[in-house]
Formats: structure tokens, C-alpha cells, sequence
């Protein structure tokens, strides 16, 4: 976006609205003008303004080959961490599953979940749209006002795991002379500062660090495969194995981990021009979502696997996933140094999360909207900071819990946000999306579909969710008393109940 002018015919005080990208400015002097010319200066140097404003098709970037690599590489970058490597430790660790379990439901779950984001993010170019707007020519007005309210709190859940792996990989990399709240602090402020400049940046932060980070990945996996080997001994056996409400437990786990992404699955795309081809972006999307998030948590597994007959691994793994690596590492100098690479892997996370929060948050309070992007990802930071540092001591069953309940929560945006394109405004262009419509509350749908599709997931989930602090009595039923199938339930219920509700709400207001 060119930045606005200023005019030396203009009176003073006169308000300059660029409705394009929605950003109001007034020509003034003192601090108020100061801080507009700051804004256009910065606008000038390429820092990205654009918040949820649809983005026209003469600012979009050309169609080449090349095009699709950079999407490949964000998405690989944002799940080739140390925060993936933390879940893959789940399955052992928590629900006690053997290697073998452990690997099927990665494998299994990873697979299927990541078809949802990386199909979404092809109706990206389409539209212009980023995901939460996208939601409301679904959801309607105000309910994607909630779900963006409740995307932003998992957003800062997200952003507070990552920024704790982050600085307790500095203090390990510092011999421990860094406390973690510094640790932190450092992590975030680098993310910030690449989410501040916009998507450009973030495009070059993933080109270095997926490979970088994945090749480190690779290294410790060969230095320690002959202890690897320990994964499937019979002293790992004689304390882990099968069970049914242990596959379904950490199945949820992974719903929520890779599912996530549904919420901002297009933020990334709308650079695309519109006749981009479905096909392979869906490819490269899928493939940065599925190939990373397996090898990475397959690798973990089976590093927590073999801790148990390994004392050294063992106490470093009670005490979190850095100390775990730096153990597998050697505890060194070259320990040392892949704790910093590892947080090039933690930025790579974080600096888009803090990207698409920022966006959400304009969904969820429309007047946002007229705040430039880049000073959101401040305010996100400044949200998300201080729950990381108070957080940072009880990692493991946040990480436990967050990611279950963020599942339960798709699984009432889902279904109408994959199936309105397919069933109702097939196929996705700016025709079923017209530009006029996006923030007209009384052009787009009442919400009457999904309203009656959440009454009825809501009770659902209640009675199909297991967690420490609440089980079902369906999720009792299940043999072991705590099978997690909260989310299968919901997303079931929902998608019967919203499709014939959305079509006669469609056929009643013609929205």
C-alpha cells in the first residue's frame, strides 16, 4: 500500500481517511502529526500496515514457481521446534503409550488434521481474505467476533509455551548464568520485531530457519541412535504399552495441535494472486504442516521412550523438553549451541502467531481496525509476556490441558468454515465473497446456523472430553474410564446440525 501524501493545500487538522487499508490519519502538528509521519515513514521501508482490509489484486505479488516454496517454508519453519518436539514427549510421558502407539496416533492424527489448514489456505488468494474474515461470510458478524475472541486467547496460550521453551533454551545455552524470565524476554522481543515488519520478513526468517533447525534435528537424531535403540527395550515396555483411552487422550492432544491452524490457515496466502492453482499450494501448505510435525514428534517419542532406561535422560526430561535435548547433546559446548539454534525454531513459531493475533483481534473488536497492524503485534506481546514468565514453572500441564480444550473449541468453527465454501458459495471467488459485503453485519449471515450448531456441540464435548480437571460421562464409559472423544463428538454434531440450519437460514434472508 502507497503511503498517504501529505498535501501542503490541506488545512491543518484535517482528517485523511485511506479507506483502503482502513488506517484513519490527521494532518497535524505536534505529537499527533509526529506520530502519523512516524507511521508513513515507516510504511515507506516496508513495514506491513494491512491488517483484515481484503487485499486488492494490483497489490498482490506474481505467479511464478517459486511462488510456493516460501509457503512451504513458513509452515515448515513454524513446526520444526523444540514446541513439537514437546508434543511428540506426550504420548510416553503422559498417557503412557509404548513407541509403537505413540508413532500410529502422530502419524495417524497429523495426517488427517492437517488436510483442514492446508485446504484453507487456498481459498487465500480467491478471496483476498484473511481466515477470521473468511468466518464471517460462515459464522455470521458477531459469532466470528467471539471465535476471534477466543482465537486470540489461544494464540496467547500458544505464544506463552513457545516463549518458555525459548528461554529455557537461552539459560542452557548461557551454562544457566540467564534466568528463563530473561530467556523469555529476548525471545519475545526478536519475534515481535520480525512480526512488527510483517509478512515479507517472516517469509526470511523461515527460509533460515527450517533448514537450519530441521538439519539440527537430523545430527542428534544420528549422534544418539544407538540409544535410540533403547525406545522398545524391555525395561521402556514393562512401563508404557496400549491403551484406548491412551490413544484417544493424546489424539486429542494432536487435534488441537495441528488443527489449530484452521484459524489463520489463509492469513499467509491472500499475497497470491487470485488465479493461483489449488493444487499445489495445497501441496506445499499440507507437506509444511504434516512432514515436520512427524518426523519431529516421531523423533520425540522415541527420545522419551528411551529415556526411562537412560538415568541421565530421565532427569533431564522431568525437568523439561531443553533439558532433555541438551542432555541428548552432551551437555557441552555443541549442547550449548544447538539450545541457540533451537531458538532461531522458536521465533519461527512465535513471530507468525503474533502476526495472525493481531488479525484476529481486529475481528474480535472491529474498531481495531483502524489501528495499523505492526502496533497490534505490540499490544499482542505485551498480552502474552507476563503470562510466559508467570507460567514458565508449570509447563508441562499447561501444555497437557491447553492443547486438548483448543481442540474442543474447533471443533464448533470447523465444519461451517470448510463446508460454506463447498456447499454454499462454491466455487470461492470474489463473486461468492464480494468485496462490499466483509464488514456489513447486515449483509452476511444472521449466525442462526452456528448458534444452534455450538448449543448442540457444546453439551458434546462436556460429555466426551477427559481432562485432570473434568471427565465425561461418555469419556468415562470408554475402557480405562478417560477416552477423549469430545471433539469427534462436537465436530460430528455440528456438522449435522449446521447444514440444514445454514440452508434455510440462507433461503429465509437470502445472506
Amino acid at each position: 500500500m502507497d503511503p498517504i501524501v501529505a498535501d501542503k493545500d490541506l488545512p491543518v487538522d484535517r482528517a485523511i481517511a485511506d479507506e483502503e487499508a482502513g488506517v484513519y490519519r490527521h494532518r497535524s502538528g505536534g505529537i499527533k502529526g509526529a506520530a502519523n509521519r512516524a507511521m508513513e515513514l515507516l510504511v515507506e521501508h516496508g513495514v506491513e500496515e494491512r491488517g483484515i482490509q481484503p487485499r486488492p489484486e494490483d497489490e498482490r505479488d506474481t505467479l511464478s514457481m517459486w511462488s510456493y516454496f516460501p509457503q512451504f517454508t513458513l509452515w515448515a519453519a513454524m513446526n520444526t521446534n523444540i514446541l513439537t518436539f514437546s508434543e511428540g514427549m506426550l504420548g510416553p510421558q503422559f498417557f503412557g503409550l509404548d513407541l509403537k502407539s505413540s508413532v500410529m496416533v502422530i502419524v495417524v492424527f497429523t495426517a488427517v488434521c492437517a488436510l483442514a489448514p492446508a485446504w484453507l489456505a487456498c481459498n487465500g488468494p480467491r478471496t483476498g481474505m484473511r481466515q477470521m474474515v473468511q468466518a464471517r461470510f460462515a459464522l455470521g458478524y458477531y459469532p466470528s467476533m467471539f471465535i476471534g475472541l477466543v482465537n486470540c486467547i489461544s494464540f496467547v496460550g500458544y505464544l506463552s509455551l513457545t516463549a518458555i521453551l525459548g528461554g529455557q533454551c537461552l539459560s542452557l545455552a548461557s551454562n544457566s548464568d540467564m534466568t528463563w524470565t530473561v530467556g523469555i524476554v529476548i525471545v519475545a522481543i526478536i519475534a515481535l520485531l520480525l512480526s512488527f515488519v510483517g509478512l515479507r520478513a517472516l517469509h526470511i526468517l523461515s527460509l533460515a530457519s527450517f533448514p537450519i533447525v530441521m538439519l539440527l534435528f537430523i545430527v542428534l537424531a544420528g549422534v544418539t541412535g544407538d540409544k535410540l535403540k533403547l525406545a522398545t527395550s524391555s525395561a521402556v515396555e514393562a512401563v508404557s504399552g496400549i491403551s484406548t483411552s491412551g490413544v484417544l487422550a493424546y489424539g486429542a492432544s494432536q487435534i488441537g495441535f495441528t488443527i489449530s491452524y484452521t484459524s489463520f490457515a489463509s492469513d499467509f496466502t491472500t499475497s497470491l494472486p487470485a488465479h493461483t492453482p489449488r493444487l499445489p499450494l495445497f501441496l506445499c501448505v499440507y507437506a509444511g504442516l504434516a512432514v515436520p510435525i512427524i518426523l519431529v514428534q516421531v523423533f520425540a517419542a522415541a527420545a522419551q521412550c528411551a529415556a526411562v532406561a537412560i538415568p541421565a535422560w530421565t532427569a533431564a526430561s522431568a525437568v523439561g523438553t531443553p533439558d532433555l535435548l541438551y542432555a541428548m547433546a552432551g551437555a557441552g559446548g555443541a549442547a550449548r549451541f544447538a539450545m541457540v539454534l533451537l531458538c532461531l525454531g522458536v521465533v519461527a513459531n512465535t513471530a507468525p502467531t503474533i502476526y495472525s493475533c493481531g488479525l484476529s483481534g481486529q475481528v474480535a473488536i472491529p474498531w481495531l481496525v483502524r489501528v495499523p497492524r505492526y502496533f497490534l503485534a505490540v499490544v499482542v506481546t505485551a498480552i502474552y509476556l507476563p503470562v510466559a514468565i508467570v507460567g514458565s514453572t508449570h509447563f508441562y500441564t499447561v501444555l497437557e490441558n491447553f492443547l486438548s480444550v483448543l481442540g474442543y473449541y474447533t471443533s464448533l468453527y470447523i465444519p461451517p468454515v470448510i463446508l460454506e465454501p463447498i456447499l454454499f458459495r462454491n466455487p470461492v471467488s470474489r463473486t461468492t465473497y464480494p468485496l462490499d459485503t466483509w464488514d456489513k453485519p447486515s449483509k452476511l449471515p444472521i449466525g442462526i446456523a452456528w448458534v444452534a450448531g455450538a448449543v448442540v456441540g457444546i453439551p458434546l464435548i462436556a460429555a466426551g472430553m477427559a481432562q485432570t480437571w473434568w471427565t465425561g460421562w461418555i469419556a468415562a464409559a470408554i475402557p480405562g474410564g478417560d477416552g477423549d472423544i469430545g471433539f469427534l463428538l462436537s465436530c460430528s454434531a455440528v456438522t449435522l446440525v449446521w447444514i440444514p440450519v445454514r440452508y434455510l437460514e440462507r433461503r429465509r434472508t437470502g445472506r
